[in-house]
């Protein structure tokens, strides 16, 4: 029979359309492509791109298979790419529901060092953006680059920093770790601080507005 061909001891047809589904199928199929898409975002704190079109689709086809529905990859491919807008869109107002993506991060304006220090009897431990951590092997010390004191040991210089508005529940889980695949898939080191209301994050001066960048990009509100 033209254009079909036996497959597992199936009668199936090779020029089958993404059209030819039942409502239902299509249906289904969308919602993997949706889980897909998500599970791709998921992953590397970023929007899918083209590149990984092939990536996704090998995903949805899988569910297809298992579900013993029939229509060419290249048909699901073609169909994907066509509702890939609607994907992002969905995701992006999803993301927006969420209570994690509600919460906005401000901008430090001040260039910071990262000290270790003999002890902290030259800082001014009132001044805003000064951080200390005592262990058994080091005195650490983060605050402006005009406050270093002069007992510092080692000194690294030219980072800049953003904090995230509010004071975040102790339950919350999550955040800064989604706030670091994000930097990490775009290649950005971060430098991260806890307090007791919330986290701040230093990246190097020449990173730091491509760091605010990935971040919008992810859905994030930047004040600025």
């Amino acid at each position: 029979m033209k254009n079909h061909e036996w497959v597992d001891g199936k009668l199936l047809q090779t020029n089958k359309k993404y059209s030819h589904l039942k409502q239902k199928q299509k249906e289904r199929i969308y919602q993997w492509m949706y889980d897909a898409y998500k599970s791709a975002y998921k992953k590397s704190g970023k929007y899918p791109d083209d590149k990984e079109d092939d990536q996704i689709v090998s995903a949805v086809m899988d569910r297809i298979d298992e579900a013993e529905i029939w229509i060419p990859a290249g048909e699901v491919k073609k169909h994907f790419r066509s509702i890939k807008r609607n994907l992002h869109k969905r995701l992006a107002k999803e993301l927006r529901q969420d209570p994690e993506y509600k919460i906005h991060i401000q901008p430090l304006n001040v260039r910071l060092s990262v000290c270790k220090v003999n002890d902290y009897s030259g800082i001014d431990l009132t001044r805003p953006y000064c951080f200390i951590g005592t262990t058994d092997e080091e005195n650490s010390l983060v605050c402006s680059e005009e406050m270093v004191p002069a007992n510092t040991v080692e000194r690294d210089d030219g980072w800049r920093g953003f904090r995230i508005i509010g004071q975040l529940d102790f339950s919350l889980i999550g955040i800064l770790a989604r706030i670091s695949k994000v930097l990490a898939s775009n290649e950005i080191g971060i430098f991260a601080i806890s307090t007791y209301n919330t986290d701040y994050v230093l990246t190097k001066e020449e990173n730091f507005r491509k760091a605010l960048d990935a971040l919008r990009g992810a859905g994030y509100e930047i004040e600025e």
